[in-house]
């Protein structure tokens, strides 16, 4: 048996693992292979719900289809990959929450391998973001709905009343497809995901803070290199997959804007290993305040654009890559990824 060990040495975020064995990736993930860790930190949370399992909450949010025997479907002919009619919460069937305090921060994990979320309240409540991918904002957004892709997280603050029982569902979004491929990608899909009771007096709860994190703007005028990335088909700029290809070679330490495009007729996203980004523009217009913390994956509807800027890291390795890829699953599967590696700069 091989134990892993590694050093942490990042903020404190919302993380997750998945097996990535190149081309098998959908089925071991759709039979369970995935998971969600916490990097916390000491007075990083001051002000905000933090409890484990009392006020704050890890919420892995996944699609299931059985077959007749009650086994999970593993194959698909649907363009954008495996979508299942019953909604897993933390593995778990029509789940329910017991609400004790006044606030309760969620971590929502998009753990489906194929399908894109569109978080909201049955009361169309409004709710507050205060992390992404990477951790916390620099301050609280207030939102009615957030979209999450497969693979992105979101920590949210949510406020709750006495005796209430609202229900956190996915709604329909416009992924930029046809309607028939709308439909068959779930774009048109109002799922209920989980249902809160809230208790008859809850705890009270101070509200949140004005600021979270202190997030420098990224160093632009340093970037050492731009990088453009076509997304269309299974492939990425004209390429599948090849592990004995580099597609790219980094400088630790260094920052580079990466124009990542889908010119594709279906939806796609764009997830990259062992660095964190800041999306400067989606569309040429800048992204959301939901979004504009430490990211790892990028959202790319039908005909998108984005740009991102990465500040990699200072660990090297000249032979061993890392990837970027689409997160929807079988994309990735199919060969949409690619390799780079980080050396001295």
């Amino acid at each position: 048996m091989v134990t892993p060990e590694w050093t942490l040495d990042q903020p404190a975020a919302t993380l997750w693992y998945h097996p990535h064995v190149h081309g098998q990736t959908e089925e071991q993930m759709t039979r369970g292979l995935a998971g969600m860790f916490i990097v916390d930190s000491d007075g990083a949370d001051q002000g905000l719900p933090g409890e484990y399992g009392v006020d704050d909450i890890p919420l892995i949010v996944q699609d299931r289809a059985f077959e007749d025997d009650r086994t999970f479907t593993t194959t698909s002919d649907a363009q954008t990959g495996l979508l299942g009619d019953t909604m897993l919460i933390n593995g778990t069937v029509n789940p329910h929450f017991s609400v004790t305090t006044e606030t309760v921060r969620l971590r929502l994990l998009n753990a489906a391998t194929a399908r894109v979320f569109n978080f909201g309240f049955s009361d169309n409540r409004e709710f507050t973001v205060i992390g992404s991918d990477g951790g916390l904002l620099p301050a609280p957004v207030a939102v009615e709905r957030l979209l999450l892709s497969p693979g992105e997280r979101a920590e949210i603050v949510v406020r709750f009343q006495p005796g209430e029982q609202p229900v956190l569902q996915s709604f329909a979004q416009e992924l930029g497809m046809s309607e028939k491929f709308n439909n068959e990608a779930g774009g048109n899909d109002v799922l209920d995901l989980l249902q809160f009771r809230a208790a008859a007096r809850l705890a009270a709860a101070p509200g949140l803070p004005l600021t979270l994190a202190t997030l420098e703007p990224p160093a632009l005028e340093a970037s050492v290199a731009t990088r453009s990335f076509i997304l269309k088909g299974m492939y990425i700029n004209g390429k599948l997959m090849d592990m004995s290809r580099i597609d790219a070679t980094v400088g630790a330490g260094t920052t580079e804007i990466w124009n990542v495009s889908n010119t594709d007729s279906q939806p796609h996203n764009f997830h990259v290993h062992g660095v964190q980004f800041r999306i400067l523009d989606i569309n040429g217009a800048e992204p959301g305040p939901e979004f504009s913390g430490w990211k790892d994956t990028v959202f790319l509807p039908v005909r998108a654009s984005a740009r991102i800027a990465l500040m990699f890291g200072p660990y090297t390795d000249p032979t061993t890559a890392y990837m970027y890829h689409c997160h929807f699953i079988r994309h990735a599967d199919h060969g949409m990824m690619g390799q780079f590696t980080v050396i001295e700069s």
